[in-house]
């Protein structure tokens, strides 16, 4: 929608294959949801557009400026100092709502802002009050929140098989896990586990906010279904070698495809990698015409370790990837975390946060 504004009102899918990978929420009003089958989505909005999104270039220019801007925020912790709940809630609806308004002036993203005590709290409540929208978590609705969660699902953190395990002792609710003493949990799972589980029934986590950085990796992948020729082999590399560009020179070079096997119904994945030379690397990021075309040499190189391509073959998926990739450029921080407040504006004078959102960036 940045890159065409025609398209900014109109219910909009992307397309990878056969299904809405993500949609607008123009479209999502009329009954289109995420990982929606093309067809699905059709019946249910005929006037649907549709863009191609397996090209995720754009997708990770856009990522990686966005996080770029939110760089300075992640000191915010250890600058802030004072104990008290409600003045660091003070001190994060401030820097949320700058770095809203700084993502929206610099790049015309519309964002959304969830501010907690922690990150569970933040991510528990992270599907409300969309879209571009603020929403501030006081302590004193942590129970009200964690008390009508329901299924043990839905707390980041309890995967799928620790929700079976947890179900072996009768536990399906959150509030069933809060219930439960906690000396079983530590004598079932040990005492670093099951004090956690008590923990994240409790809305309580301690986990620290960290920078990652731009990913050491960078890959992407299709399935198909069947692929016979070292010809269809080089093609279909070829062509998924084109998203993979974030302005870094490659240092490695891995291809994956699956390997089926007798014991194994589904199958598991082999890869080979080599390094990406010096020379061929710096092509990459230059664009140049020819940079691709020694990579699928380099691919193919690969690929007939791993499969005699002079007897017959079927395969169905290939993965090709960057890895070892150095940091991104500027990524020393850009200006302090007091270029986020506005002059005049001070988290000493503002009112205390609330349970309220705010629909538009503020100036």
């Amino acid at each position: 929608m940045i890159r065409n504004p025609a398209l900014r009102n109109v219910p909009l899918g992307i397309q990878q294959k056969y299904n809405v990978v993500t949609c607008n929420y123009v479209a999502r009003e009329q009954g289109v949801t995420k990982v929606m089958s093309v067809v699905d989505a059709q019946e249910k909005c005929l006037q649907l557009v549709l863009v191609k999104g397996e090209d995720l270039t754009h997708y990770r220019e856009m990522s990686y400026q966005v996080t770029e801007i939110m760089k300075p925020a992640y000191c915010l912790i250890w600058i802030e100092t004072n104990p008290g709940p409600h003045r660091r809630l003070v001190v994060g609806f401030h820097i949320a709502a700058e770095l809203r308004t700084a993502i929206w002036s610099k790049l015309g993203l519309d964002v959304c802002a969830w501010v907690a005590t922690n990150k569970l709290l933040a991510k528990l409540v992270s599907g409300s009050f969309k879209p571009n929208q603020q929403t501030t978590l006081l302590p004193q609705d942590v129970d009200h929140i964690m008390g009508h969660l329901g299924g043990l699902h839905r707390v980041p953190g309890v995967g799928h098989q620790t929700s079976k395990l947890l179900q072996a002792l009768g536990l399906v609710t959150v509030q069933d896990l809060q219930l439960f003493p906690l000396a079983g949990l530590v004598k079932e799972y040990g005492v670093p586990t099951g004090q956690r589980l008590k923990n994240l029934s409790l809305g309580v986590d301690d986990s620290p906010v960290v920078p990652t950085g731009a990913p050491k990796s960078l890959g992407d992948e299709d399935s198909f279904k069947k692929i016979s020729t070292t010809r269809e082999v080089a093609e279909k590399t070829q062509e998924l070698l084109t998203s993979l560009k974030d302005g870094r020179p490659p240092q490695t070079f891995r291809l994956t495809i699956p390997r089926y096997s007798a014991e194994n119904k589904w199958f598991s994945r082999e890869s080979r990698q080599c390094p990406v030379p010096h020379h061929l690397g710096h092509k990459v990021v230059s664009g140049s015409t020819d940079a691709n075309v020694h990579l699928v040499t380099l691919a193919m190189k690969l690929f007939n370790k791993m499969v005699d391509g002079s007897t017959a073959f079927h395969l169905t998926l290939l993965n090709v990837c960057f890895t070892n990739l150095p940091p991104a450029r500027g990524t020393s921080s850009q200006g302090a975390i007091t270029s986020f407040f506005t002059l005049g504006s001070s988290p000493q004078s503002s009112p205390t946060p609330s349970r309220t959102h705010e629909e538009h960036p503020p100036s």
